[in-house]
């Protein structure tokens, strides 16, 4: 069964960004000639719209608790601010960003939630010496707990770093640079127990991301080199094409060509971006479920 979701059906339209276990799919409204408004739905038929702000704004994810979260975006020093909306009353809460008394505060952006409030995601960052006089800064990859944010750095002391899920027991992946190096490439990393890890690349790969990770600590998400982007899982500490995870025995094995796995639920199901060759030009969403 397929039912279209609508917050306002008098509105142009509105799209979703992710569901929760117990069914509160997170999105926005589409206002025609407006910015979008963030709001959610329920699998039980039940809506609501959250704050409408002047400049676009979403939501991007729930968990089971009734937390939303979503981001606010804007132009001139602020292009980007993390909220959360709390049930029953979804009234609402800006995050903070990491620390920049003297500087704009920009690109601060939410990205996942689990069900102990944790919330991912990423951070413009400014160090000062003692004189108050610029270090250095950067984009660094954030949790927040409790409305509190922590600056989780980057691999090899890089600049740049981000979140984009977490799990039940609190390990987050994302992706860094690899170096301090200018044009080090990105690669996917595990946050485990206050220590960053380098996933690494596939097989000739030099940049990777990880997209999603599940509460057993399978991560998925995207390896690439200058001609190729090919999806993985991370397993048992090794790094899987996950072309060459499927059965060869079904119809479409050697027609599709999977390049970007952007979820992985407690069961081991994939969710994942690729193409087909009897039908190029286009991207198809495939669903990768694991033999037992």
């Amino acid at each position: 069964m397929l039912n279209p979701l609508s917050l306002d059906p008098a509105q142009a339209g509105a799209y979703a960004n992710g569901i929760s276990n117990d069914g509160v799919i997170a999105g926005a409204e589409l206002p025609a000639g407006q910015p979008p408004v963030p709001g959610f739905w329920t699998v039980s038929g039940g809506a609501m719209l959250l704050t409408p702000y002047v400049y676009s704004a979403e939501a991007v994810a729930a968990n089971d608790n009734g937390m939303i979260i979503g981001n606010e975006g804007g132009p001139g020093t602020v292009s980007s601010e993390p909220l959360v909306w709390a049930a029953p009353s979804y009234a609402e809460t800006a995050l903070p960003g990491l620390r920049c008394d003297h500087c704009d505060r920009i690109n601060v952006t939410s990205s996942a939630i689990n069900d102990d409030g944790m919330i991912v995601g990423s951070s413009e960052y400014s160090v000062y010496d003692s004189n108050d006089n610029y270090v250095t800064g950067g984009l660094h990859a954030v949790a927040w707990q409790n409305g509190s944010a922590t600056d989780l750095g980057a691999l090899q002391g890089a600049d740049t770093s981000a979140a984009y899920s977490v799990n039940g027991g609190g390990d987050i992946v994302g992706g860094s640079r690899a170096s301090q190096a200018s044009g080090a490439p990105t690669h996917a990393f595990l946050y485990h127990a206050g220590v960053m890890t380098d996933l690494g690349t596939l097989d000739g790969d030099s940049n990777s991301t990880a997209s999603s990770i599940n509460d057993s600590g399978q991560i998925v998400g995207q390896s690439q080199s200058d001609t190729t982007t090919r999806a993985f899982l991370y397993q048992n500490g090794h790094m899987y094409d996950l072309n060459t995870l499927i059965d060869p025995a079904s119809a479409p094995a050697g027609d599709l060509d999977l390049q970007q796995a952007v979820g992985i639920n407690t069961s081991g199901q994939i969710a994942v971006n690729g193409t087909d060759s009897r039908d190029p030009g286009w991207t198809r969403a495939f669903l990768l479920t694991p033999a037992h």
